[in-house]
C-alpha cells in the first residue's frame, strides 16, 4: 500500500514477514512503517510495502472472533 492509502483505524493484511495473514488496525501511521494491533498482547511495527486492504469485519457490532 501507498502512503496516502492508510488512515488511522483502517484494516490491513500482513502479505509479508513473520505475521504474514494476520489482520491489524492501524494504530499510527509513520513515513515508511505503521504500527498494528493484531489482538495480541502486543503492537507490531509493519512496513508499508508489507500491507494490503483487508475486508471489513464481517462480525455485527458487539462481537468479537477470538481464537481458543
Amino acid at each position: 500500500m501507498n502512503f496516502g492509502e492508510i488512515t488511522i483505524g483502517i484494516r490491513v493484511r500482513i502479505t509479508k514477514g513473520f505475521h504474514t495473514g494476520r489482520i491489524g488496525i492501524v494504530l499510527v501511521k509513520g513515513t515508511q512503517t505503521v504500527l498494528l494491533d493484531i489482538d495480541e498482547p502486543l503492537l507490531i511495527n509493519e512496513p508499508l510495502e508489507h500491507l494490503e486492504p483487508a475486508p471489513e469485519d464481517p462480525l455485527p457490532p458487539g462481537w468479537e472472533e477470538f481464537e481458543i
